[in-house]
């Protein structure tokens, strides 16, 4: 048996029960966090808070549950014939049952044996809470009379404020919060970080000092409280004091998630009608922190679609960023993107988003966020552990070895392009061209599949050589003296470098080996094409470019009848398209023949050899 003194100076008798709940089987229940509760707000102007009177004794026992939960004192033993507590289910048997007694009454929420009651006026207010007592009389559910709220425009609730402007952080908290003592150890410094962390949604402008505290957590350093680190924890407290005003997430309105990264954090905000909803921040890990800063801006999207995954599972929304580049390769295929922002995107690919460049001075409050953050406990480490294991997988297995590895790393470090290049990839592409240093702006139009791992460059994923090496590759592709179609389709799969098709070309047209043993080109005889039967029964189609514009041209064999329609792009699709509508005004030939073209290479066309199509 325990005795527990209660807020109001009574007793309350509990069981020390740690080996009957080690036999006991939970059950379990979710509790709603206090997001889900005030998720359903939106636009409450009354409310009330009521309290049930000790809840868990309301709740009887069967005989058999009673005589597991018996307890000896010194006049004897007692069992519980009401649910006790100390059992470790008892809150999910408590609230659960709670739920069912106030399910399907409107603006009512319950957590645990605290409910409450909200209308936007005080006639739906009244009438939900009138239906809330006959609820409570019909079930015999006691309520606490000297907790009971009723009908009032601001009421305290799971630890927040609750007003018809929103809802803040209780001042109480806030008192706590700032009397607490400077702490003598990491547990103590864990144990403020984590109360900020709580907070940390109502905070929109975390001090950056929060890195500075964070630093003493580390396993590596010695714990040595300063003038610097109390100058942090006392901003961290007047933070706390002048956090601001939260509205009510309104699932009718449309919503949007602003988000920022700088050098050390992330930073994100739910905003609904330009007003804020939610905060969050999270400093970045060492290992992130040499993230290019494209990927860094793609980790702020990833970290804030999770953090309020709540309110943005299921629902369109806009994702507002500074970084130019995201809006476009989001639009891109997966594949063209960086192995490491490939696996980004598939974490948020659940989600209906749309990216949205916005100018970082628009973008204020993400930008305080993510230069002043907070370790984040909650999102992250699964993620990021799982992340760097696909980007080391990938390194590990180019198809070059370790020696190779190692050389191409010394080879770019001593390229000065290809620093200027990883500086720049690094700290993020200016918005112009023009503003690009002249010795990389031949990398600006591919700037979105570039990356950096592990030292060395990245074109999506082919490696970027360095000048240095660039003769040596040229020889190894030509090793086996392939022609220069095939040694530029063995180069694409893995190196990239600008102008490498033409030095192929140049290399290959030039060897030695390839001249001495190449034989001359015999002229193959023309073919004379088998003369029709009837008008459109046979046509001849190609493509030629006039003005600057492209078009289709379709010829008929037997009456030489032309068909001539302009192209909005040299696709296989769009020259379907065109046939199609050609096909449907004069019906469908028996032969098409093309020069077998690029866009004429699809499954469904039959085509002849590049000579064959002699008419056009």
């Amino acid at each position: 048996m325990v005795i527990v003194e209660k807020s109001n100076g009574k007793l309350r008798i509990c069981l020390d029960p740690k080996d009957l709940n080690k036999q006991v089987k939970r059950e379990h229940y979710q509790l709603p966090t206090a997001d889900e509760l005030t998720s359903e707000l939106a636009g409450a102007q009354y409310f009330s808070v009521l309290d049930a009177n000790s809840g868990f004794w309301q709740i009887p026992l069967d005989d058999q549950s009673s005589d597991l939960c018996c307890f000896n004192t010194p006049f004897g033993r007692y069992k519980f014939l009401r649910l006790p507590f100390g059992l470790h289910s008892a809150p999910e048997v408590f609230h659960k049952t709670m739920c069912q007694i106030m399910d399907g009454i409107p603006g009512c929420q319950v957590y645990i044996d605290d409910i409450l009651v909200c209308g936007k006026t005080k006639e739906e207010h009244d009438k939900r809470l009138r239906l809330v007592f006959e609820r409570a009389r019909e079930h015999n559910l006691r309520l606490n009379k000297s907790k009971c709220k009723l009908g009032v425009r601001e009421v305290k609730y799971v630890g927040h404020i609750l007003s018809k402007n929103g809802m803040r952080i209780d001042n109480a908290k806030v008192q706590a919060i700032v009397e607490m003592p400077s702490p003598n150890s990491k547990k103590e410094l864990e144990r403020f970080l984590g109360i900020i962390q709580y907070l940390s949604k109502f905070i929109p402008d975390l001090s950056t000092e929060a890195a500075q505290l964070r630093m003493l957590l580390r396993k590596d350093v010695e714990w040595q409280w300063d003038s610097t680190h109390e100058k942090a924890y006392k901003k961290l407290k007047q933070l706390a004091t002048e956090a601001p005003v939260l509205q009510f997430y309104d699932p009718k309105k449309p919503i949007t998630l602003s988000v920022d990264s700088s050098q050390n954090g992330l930073g994100a905000v739910l905003l609904q009608g330009g007003l804020p909803v939610a905060y969050a921040s999270k400093t970045l890990t060492p290992t992130q922190e040499n993230y290019a800063q494209i990927e860094k801006e793609m980790l702020s999207i990833t970290f804030g679609c999770e953090r309020f995954h709540q309110y943005l599972y299921g629902r369109s929304f806009v994702v507002e960023s500074d970084h130019k580049p995201l809006e476009t390769i989001m639009r891109k295929p997966l594949a063209k993107a960086p192995p490491r922002i490939q696996r980004m995107i598939l974490k948020v690919q659940k989600y209906d988003l749309k990216v949205v460049y916005k100018p970082g001075k628009e973008l204020f409050i993400a930008d305080a966020l993510s230069r002043a953050s907070l370790p984040d406990t909650v999102v992250g480490n699964d993620f990021e552990q799982d992340l760097e294991a696909q980007i080391h997988a990938l390194i590990s297995n180019l198809p070059i070895s370790e020696k190779k590895q190692k050389q191409m790393e010394k080879c770019t470090s001593e390229d000065e392009v290809l620093q200027c290049l990883k500086e720049t990839v690094l700290k993020g592409w200016p918005l112009n061209k023009s503003e690009v240093p002249l010795s990389i702006r031949e990398y600006w139009d591919f700037r979105e599949e570039i990356h950096v791992a592990n030292n060395l460059l990245f074109k999506s994923d082919r490696l970027i050589v360095p000048k240095k090496c660039r003769l040596e590759m040229l020889h190894k592709i030509h090793s086996s003296h392939l022609g220069i179609s095939k040694c530029k389709q063995r180069a694409r799969d893995v190196l990239f470098w600008p102008g490498m098709s033409s030095q192929i070309e140049d290399y290959v047209s030039r060897c030695s080996v390839c001249l001495q043993n190449k034989g001359a080109n015999q002229k193959e005889p023309l073919e004379p094409h088998p003369t029709p039967e009837r008008p459109w029964q046979r046509l001849g189609t190609d493509l030629f470019h006039m003005r600057d514009k492209t078009f289709l041209l379709v010829v008929d064999y037997y009456s030489k009848f032309v068909e001539i329609s302009q192209l909005r792009e040299t696709t296989s699709k769009e020259v379907i398209n065109k046939l199609k509508e050609i096909f449907s005004r004069h019906g469908i030939p028996d032969v098409l023949v093309s020069d077998n073209g690029p866009q004429y290479r699809v499954s469904c066309s039959k085509s002849s050899p590049p000579s064959g199509n002699s008419l056009i």
